[in-house]
């Protein structure tokens, strides 16, 4: 399958950009609206298991928020391959003509506490989401980085 898109490079730019404002808003809500509405939307971190439909994105994200902030920077977006075929578009949930599937890296840092005493903890990431052309909402997003340096962080301030 193709990776090429009927949606822009400008309007991909767009939307992961949204996304990632919106995980930086702290809003579950938000987060939860970027998702296309379908029973086999997932959100994943590294190997775990996926977060199935947006109401559980949701209140995941809700619940993440309480002990995390994090802000995005140094974001770059891949919709075509570089040397091969680096897009992955045959992961679950099944890709189609009416979705396009992009890579993007990342610096996230996040930030436990508040104020002086606050630990930024800044984790480099790489994310593959695979968006709904027609709607422009993802239909997953997989997240890799070390979660054990944030669980870690939580567990010093906890």
């Amino acid at each position: 399958m193709s990776t090429q898109s009927t949606i822009p490079d400008k309007g991909l730019v767009r939307i992961i950009q949204a996304y990632y404002d919106s995980v930086d808003s702290r809003d579950g809500g938000r987060v939860a609206s970027t998702y296309l509405d379908a029973p086999d939307t997932t959100l994943q971190f590294n190997a775990d298991d996926p977060i199935v439909t947006v109401e559980a994105i949701k209140e995941f994200s809700t619940r993440f928020f309480q002990a995390v902030r994090v802000e995005h920077s140094k974001i770059d977006i891949w919709a075509n391959p570089l040397m091969g075929d680096v897009v992955p578009v045959d992961l679950a949930p099944v890709r189609s003509s009416s979705t396009v599937t992009v890579l993007s890296t990342g610096l996230p840092t996040f930030i436990l506490g508040e104020g002086a005493t606050a630990k930024r903890i800044a984790v480099p990431s790489a994310s593959i989401f695979t968006i709904d052309i027609q709607t422009e909402k993802f239909v997953s997003v997989h997240n890799m980085f070390d979660l054990g340096k944030i669980y870690a962080a939580i567990g010093e301030i906890g």
